[in-house]
């Protein structure tokens, strides 16, 4: 790292723990926020250069994604994807499109990554129908069709009309998009039926169906997603929760992190301005920017006696939980209001010190 690199490391390390000292002192920026997020993420980075995660390899892509768009880590970058390539073997569709965009970000070559060829995979996968249909008996179908055409774009491929045909017209009633499959005749407005169906519409498969759609050929929508956004949206917390009002699953959901940073992300995928409070509310998620926790995201929000605190709690969030460290690398793109794909860039500063608190 050349002197002057060191020097702004330092130098934002000093501000950082000056911005956590004085009352009163300016707020972070978004940048700030995002560099910060990433030297949480850096601090908790397994050995094998993976992050923790529901899925240890879609985890460490959307980390190396996160970590591009801060332009912070490049030893973690290069680690993380070096840890993919050796793992990408048994990959499933979705995790490869996911491996692909960050294989894009982080200077890679998607068509030659860990010896395979991500974006021919995506491609030998079309149906004639239109539909990127995963050989799992577990395909996410909206899901991973939203995911495989952002990786072909990412990869420089085209983006052909009839899969972009076939999202829209998996398009539920309500505007938005089901996870696990598309809409079908006996479904509601939310494309539910109740039994196997594991989600109603959901916030996450629609934002990235908006991002989808929007580097594909254009295609009519029966429908406005951003209208189903705003009846998504959270109006205790003022983002944006997962599930679709009624929770299938007898739970009351509130603002999380994965789900408002890819609305904000979505609404900037279109150009259009975030509804107010939505930046806010991500921001309100992250934990004080000093000690251990610093930069760490939260994932949920949990009340009590009327007392609203952050979940999981600091002190989770200081032991490196999957939950906290999959909510900061969701968080980082939102922050940023960075839409996909993430081109690469070429990331030379390291993450910043740990600011103490005091």
């Amino acid at each position: 790292m050349t002197f002057p690199t060191c020097r702004r490391a330092f130098a934002w390390g000093l501000t950082a723990a000056l911005l956590v000292a004085a009352p009163g002192s300016a707020a972070p920026t978004d940048p700030e926020r995002a560099r910060m997020g990433v030297r949480y993420l850096v601090t908790h980075k397994a050995s094998d250069g993976s992050f923790p995660g529901f899925s240890a390899r879609a985890s460490t892509a959307d980390a190396v994604v996160a970590m591009v768009a801060a332009r912070r880590a490049p030893g973690a970058i290069e680690d993380a994807l070096d840890y993919l390539e050796a793992n990408v073997g048994d990959a499933t569709l979705g995790q490869k499109a996911s491996l692909a965009l960050a294989a894009v970000a982080g200077g890679r070559n998607p068509r030659s990554f860990g010896g395979i060829d991500l974006i021919e995979a995506i491609q030998d996968s079309q149906t004639p129908q239109g539909q990127y249909l995963d050989p799992y008996p577990d395909n996410a179908e909206p899901y991973t069709q939203a995911l495989a055409m952002l990786a072909l774009h990412a990869a420089g491929a085209d983006v052909p009309a009839n899969a972009a045909q076939w999202l829209s017209d998996a398009q539920c009633g309500d505007g938005g998009w089901q996870y696990d499959a598309p809409a079908e005749q006996d479904d509601d407005e939310h494309c539910y039926q109740g039994g196997g169906d594991f989600t109603r519409t959901d916030t996450n498969t629609t934002a990235y169906a908006v991002m989808a759609l929007g580097v594909a050929p254009h295609v009519p929508l029966a429908r406005d997603p951003f209208t189903y956004f705003q009846t998504a949206r959270d109006p205790e917390r003022g983002g944006w929760k997962y599930d679709y009002r009624r929770s299938p699953f007898g739970f009351r959901s509130y603002t999380d992190a994965n789900s408002t940073s890819l609305v904000l992300q979505a609404f900037k995928a279109r150009d259009k301005a975030a509804p107010s409070g939505g930046r806010g509310a991500l921001r309100d998620l992250q934990y004080e920017l000093c000690g251990a926790a610093a930069g760490a995201f939260a994932y949920t929000w949990t009340r009590t006696d009327g007392k609203w605190s952050r979940s999981p709690s600091r002190r989770n969030a200081e032991l490196g939980g999957a939950t906290s460290v999959g909510a900061t690398i969701a968080a980082i793109p939102g922050v940023l209001r960075r839409s996909l794909p993430i081109r690469v860039f070429d990331v030379t500063q390291r993450a910043p010190a740990r600011p103490e608190c005091r």
